[in-house]
């Protein structure tokens, strides 16, 4: 018996290709991985993480915000940029709810405000509003 040595085209390989079984697995893997994200079935981007809302409802630029916090054994700091009035920023913090965090402002026109927000308000997205 002879070997065949015909070459196939492209489209025919690919014909071939989109027969086989595994070619139907991974397209139902995927249409299901797509499904389970629309529908938020996957680990929520914000579990493990407060996001922190900062709102600048002043008039006056901030230049730079600067939170402290920490819980058990861990100390950790985060440094934010400029916010323009009537902005706002989203921040991340490797904090539980509820147990509060210092923040510094530092404003365009030199003026600095300093506080303890959010301590006792639970829930993993938060909001701080700035005005002076």
């Amino acid at each position: 018996m002879e070997p065949d040595t015909q070459r196939r085209s492209w489209d025919e390989i690919l014909v071939d290709a989109l027969r086989a079984p595994a070619t139907g697995l991974f397209v139902l893997g995927l249409a299901m991985g797509a499904g389970l994200m629309h529908w938020g079935v996957e680990r929520s981007p914000t579990e493990g993480a407060l996001m922190v809302t900062l709102h600048n409802d002043s008039d006056t630029t901030i230049r730079a915000v600067h939170f402290d916090f920490g819980h058990d054994l861990s100390e950790s700091s985060i440094r934010e940029g400029e916010i323009a009035p009537g902005e706002h920023r989203r921040v991340a913090l490797n904090h539980p709810p509820g147990a509060g965090f210092n923040v510094e402002i530092r404003y365009a026109d030199g003026h600095v405000q300093a506080f303890c927000a959010n301590r006792g308000v639970d829930g993993w997205a938060q909001e701080v509003r700035v005005y002076r």
